[in-house]
């Protein structure tokens, strides 16, 4: 009898197994998403650390240089996450619809949802801030240039959260924004100068996640690898290319309804 019922749970379980599976496999978004942090990561540093280039320039120490990244990075994961999901919450509780018949823009609403999504995320950008400079000596050369950096980065995350947002649904958008900025990460010079991945270094030094973490560095008087005029033009293209497709795409959305 035990023996019978050790068979009859093993072919359940290897039912289990094969549906969760197939399952699994049948969605590309998910296996694509699933690989991707440890591809992105070795090919990363592999190209960034592998190439006898020091990984920090000698004039700095490693927490200097990788501040202004993490900062970045935080931002980034915060501002498209939070408006993403926000935005996914609207559709199923047909919050835009009553966007149709009130007296607000499309433009107001999308503003309105990336000033709180802003303020949101400005809580752990302050803390992080706070803590670097109380524990561990950072300095704060231009705060012109700390918030301008904050500020269009938000701009430029959040409205890509809310363009795939439009297309995705709560289970597939993760998977999706997972493609797009987790090589973001890797590629934006958080780790290392944008200078070690030499021949592909003019490509990812255009990446908007770069360009705010280069202009955060300018800020935060660490070293950076490009021009602060060239990386101040591209957070600006990037910030106001980005919200002008997200509304377009919103008010795409709305119609739909």
């Amino acid at each position: 009898m035990e023996i019978a019922n050790i068979k009859y749970w093993a072919r359940d379980a290897y039912n289990l197994i094969y549906l969760d599976l197939l399952q699994f496999f049948r969605s590309k978004l998910i296996v694509i998403s699933s690989l991707l942090t440890s591809v992105t990561m070795v090919l990363a540093f592999g190209l960034g650390a592998d190439n006898g280039q020091p990984i920090v320039p000698i004039e700095g120490n490693y927490f200097a240089f990788i501040l202004p990244g993490i900062l970045a990075v935080g931002i980034m994961f915060s501002s498209t996450y939070t408006m993403g999901y926000t935005f996914i919450v609207d559709c199923q509780r047909r919050t835009i619809e009553d966007i149709v018949l009130s007296p607000l823009s499309y433009v107001g609403f999308i503003v309105s949802r990336i000033i709180g999504m802003s303020l949101k995320c400005s809580l752990q950008f302050l803390l992080v801030l706070m803590i670097s400079m109380l524990f561990f000596n950072t300095t704060i050369e231009s705060y012109v240039l700390l918030f301008f950096a904050f500020f269009t980065e938000c701009i430029t995350f959040a409205a890509l959260g809310i363009i795939v947002a439009s297309f995705t649904n709560e289970i597939s958008f993760s998977s999706l924004i997972n493609i797009i900025i987790i090589p973001l990460s890797y590629f934006g010079g958080v780790f290392f100068p944008l200078d070690n991945f030499g021949s592909f270094s003019n490509v990812v030094s255009a990446l908007p996640l770069a360009a705010h973490i280069e202009v955060f560095r300018d800020a935060m008087a660490a070293t950076s690898s490009t021009d602060l005029y060239f990386n101040l033009l591209l957070t600006t293209f990037y910030s106001l290319t980005s919200i002008w497709v997200a509304m377009y795409v919103f008010k795409f959305r709305i119609q739909r309804f």
